[in-house]
């Protein structure tokens, strides 16, 4: 299988994993899949709940089990590691800080439109910023707003169809519509995105 980028990472096994909450995307799974060359994703979902006996309040719980996570994937491989952050958490600006903080490889961010992520980015960050998107229309308004306001454009763009699992943004009716299907909405996020090529 051929290699790709996601900027300047390569990722050798062209696999990304999901990130499935609450308590299925953690460091074991997603070590595994970097250890085989994929992108292994921690999902940020419930973090709190897994670490019930955590000192604090829940989001603190949440920061301190995302930390954990990380810290654990990290001794288990040297491959590249996720987050997944979705945009419908109440907490997910401090997920998405912490992540950054903790200097994971790559960040993906759906489930609403991620329009601040490069907001959390530092000077010395070398973190990867990834939306995820469900049609050409909240691909461009991420590139346009990210664009105006952080002169950044993200590092790659997931595509997701009425068929993935999680949080969509699709009508029952357009379960079956092909105007939804991946074969119709991948060759419209690329053109939207070719366009923004410097």
């Amino acid at each position: 299988m051929k290699s790709f980028f996601i900027g300047n990472i390569e990722i050798k096994t062209p696999v990304i994993q999901g990130g499935m909450g609450v308590g299925i995307s953690l460091s074991g799974l997603a070590s595994a899949v970097a250890n085989e060359g994929g992108v292994g994703v921690i999902s940020c979902a419930g973090l709190g709940l897994l670490y019930p006996k955590g000192k604090g309040s829940y989001p603190e719980k949440c920061i301190s089990g995302l930390r954990e996570e990380i810290h654990k994937a990290r001794t288990k491989t040297e491959g590249i590691i996720g987050v997944n952050v979705m945009v419908a958490l109440s907490n997910y600006a401090d997920m998405v800080r912490t992540a950054i903080e903790e200097k994971i490889d790559v960040v993906f961010s759906g489930a609403g439109l991620p329009l601040d992520l490069p907001s959390y980015l530092t000077p010395e960050s070398t973190t990867k910023l990834v939306p995820i998107v469900s049609s050409s229309r909240a691909a461009k308004i991420i590139c346009d707003k990210w664009q105006k306001n952080y002169n950044y454009l993200p590092d790659a763009i997931v595509v997701e169809g009425p068929k993935a699992g999680g949080h969509l943004g699709f009508k029952k009716e357009q379960l079956q519509d092909q105007h939804y299907a991946l074969e119709t909405l991948i060759p419209e996020v690329v053109m939207i995105a070719s366009s923004y090529k410097e």
